[in-house]
């Protein structure tokens, strides 16, 4: 078995749908590089992770907002889609396993970080 572990902010608000009974959260997460080129130039690379965690521990969503850093590991899968320019764009997708919670990346009113909230998956099918 293959897992990935990630750190990023999550691009969109989460959301929940109904697959035939089950629940599944679904959102992406950004982890964001910097290097430089051969001149030296500030060069920035976003890698978007898609996630799909499929539980029924939906309490966590509200917490699931856009802008939030999150930990997230799962199963990886590669996929594609064509864009409206008709070129094909690869998209690295996770099934989720465990998130935690490391902060919205806003301060408190007596300036403490948000608080950490842990949420592990205890009830994979596999």
């Amino acid at each position: 078995m293959i897992k990935t572990q990630a750190i990023g902010h999550l691009g969109n608000d989460a959301i929940v749908n109904d697959v035939n009974g089950k629940k599944v959260i679904n959102f992406s997460v950004a982890h964001s590089t910097k290097s430089k080129d051969q001149f030296g130039n500030a060069i920035n690379h976003t890698l978007w992770v898609n996630c799909s965690w499929w539980t029924d521990k939906t309490n966590i969503v509200p917490y699931l907002k856009k802008g939030t850093l999150v930990y997230v590991e799962g199963i990886p899968s590669v996929d594609s889609y064509q864009n409206a320019q008709n070129v094909v764009v690869p998209q690295l997708r996770l099934r989720v396993a465990s998130v935690q919670l490391l902060g919205s990346g806003q301060r408190s009113d007596n300036n403490q970080p948000a608080q950490t909230i842990d949420e592990p998956v205890d009830d994979l099918p596999f």
